[in-house]
């Protein structure tokens, strides 16, 4: 008997006789068989979709927003499917430093953290950095291992630089057998994520990909996906239907301001700006999870459309006409799909910087030095219908609405690959050998932990 993997098991019953192609549990018909190979798959014990574990980490919205949307292609592709969140896994000093210090670099002391950000991409910097940084991420995050060894994935994949070089590690002393692939959710690969033990890489852009082989990486591991982001995004509702959808006033103009999944990025400035400076256009902030800024802004203005976290983001961009938002990595992934007018506010700094400077270049987004600046050409664009459709247009021509699709057809090709029968075969035997992994055995606490219902 040929054997060609062997799969653990959580439901699946036995099978008897052959199955063609289209009749499979999951994504064999990428086998690319040559003619001379049967169009039948003899399963000789039970078979079961593949395992796929992915990694992101809470700080901030994006890096789960893009694994979830990873999750979503693979469920609908047949593939049993966990996401866990990282910092749910280490130790209670490491993550209160990690979440609560890094936080509040970034939103206190931007040039400082700019300052770092630029100086830890050297590569003479980081590789002094690396070393002690790993041992003490491996030793906080023991737990996180133990978690990954019991779901035991035939793929990993890390939306979050954090996870990336844990498991990197992991895979280096062979405490995980699992490939390791990593999602850069900016535009810009910094340092932080490139890790020997990575099997391959997911980049916004051909600039990224460059900057990785730039910096040592082989090409053939680098794959040019887009950010990924949800579905919805590749098939948006026109601006009258989403307006509805919003029970928002259809024929005047909307003004939509974003501060990410925190809230941060000088959402509260803008909006004091504009209550000095009121416009004629329909006004909508979305604060994220901030409920104390959602809160003080409920109570600024009545005519405001105040949204904390909200599910419907395609919508919202969908019905607007101008945006003011960071630039978050999926932000800024969204906003290009969505062909949304943006203007950005200097600010933060470090990866923002650079997302902005990509949509900056590709004329889908003006820079403001202030929020003074940023409410000044907001009102001027809200007017400006020929720049709108300028930039709505430079928007969808770079924008990668289906990258969460590429990215799960990557690693479901990497795993099949390995599946792949020798030449002369004219059937695939899958021998089933691995023992029931029960959902007892799947760790709950911290864990996202979903089906392929």
């Amino acid at each position: 008997m040929l054997q060609l993997a062997r799969f653990p098991s959580s439901f699946a019953g036995r099978l008897s006789g052959a199955l063609t192609l289209d009749q499979c549990p999951w994504s064999f018909y990428d086998l690319n068989l040559s003619p001379s190979t049967s169009n039948a798959i003899k399963y000789n014990q039970r078979v079961t979709p593949p395992r796929i574990l992915l990694l992101y980490a809470a700080a901030g919205a994006g890096h789960r927003r893009a694994a979830e949307a990873v999750a979503d292609q693979l469920r609908s592709r047949g593939a049993t499917v966990a996401l866990f969140d990282t910092i749910r896994y280490t130790h209670p000093i490491f993550r209160a430093v990690y979440i609560g210090g890094g936080l509040n670099l970034i939103i206190r002391l931007p040039r400082l953290y700019g300052l770092a950000y630029r100086l830890s991409d050297r590569s003479s910097i980081e590789r002094v950095l690396r070393g002690p940084r790993q041992r003490t991420q491996q030793l906080s995050a023991r737990s996180l291992l133990r978690a990954i060894q019991n779901f035991n994935p035939e793929a990993l994949i890390c939306t979050h630089f954090l996870p990336a070089e844990l498991c990197a590690g992991w895979r280096r002393s062979n405490q995980l057998s699992a490939p390791v692939y990593t999602v850069i959710t900016d535009f810009e690969p910094h340092r932080m994520w490139q890790h020997l033990g990575t099997d391959g890489y997911c980049v916004a852009t051909d600039e990224a990909a460059a900057r990785l082989v730039s910096d040592g990486i082989d090409r053939s591991m680098i794959h040019v996906t887009g950010i990924p982001i949800r579905s919805e995004f590749a098939s948006l509702p026109d601006r009258l239907t989403a307006r509805n959808r919003l029970q928002i006033e259809p024929d005047r103009s909307l003004l939509v301001v974003i501060g990410g999944g925190l809230g941060v990025g000088g959402i509260d400035r803008v909006a004091r700006l504009l209550i000095q400076q009121p416009i004629e256009s329909q006004v909508a902030i979305i604060t994220g999870r901030n409920r104390s800024l959602r809160r003080r802004l409920r109570s600024t203005s009545p005519d405001w459309i105040v949204r904390g976290f909200v599910e419907n983001m395609p919508d919202w961009l969908a019905a607007a006409d101008v945006v003011i938002s960071k630039a978050g990595g999926l932000a800024a992934a969204e906003l290009l799909a969505a062909g949304a007018p943006t203007i950005i506010p200097r600010g933060l700094s470090g990866h923002e910087s650079n997302n902005a400077r990509y949509m900056i270049a590709h004329a889908s987004a003006l820079m403001a030095d202030s929020p003074q600046q940023a409410v000044g050409r907001a009102v001027n664009l809200l007017q400006d219908h020929a720049l709108q459709n300028k930039m709505r247009v430079a928007s969808l021509r770079f924008s990668k609405p289906n990258a969460a699709e590429e990215v799960a057809e990557i690693v479901l090709r990497g795993l099949v690959s390995s599946l792949r029968a020798p030449k002369g075969r004219s059937n695939l035997l899958i021998d089933y050998e691995t023992p029931a992994l029960h959902p007892q055995d799947v760790p709950q606490s911290g864990a996202s932990v979903a089906s392929s219902a």
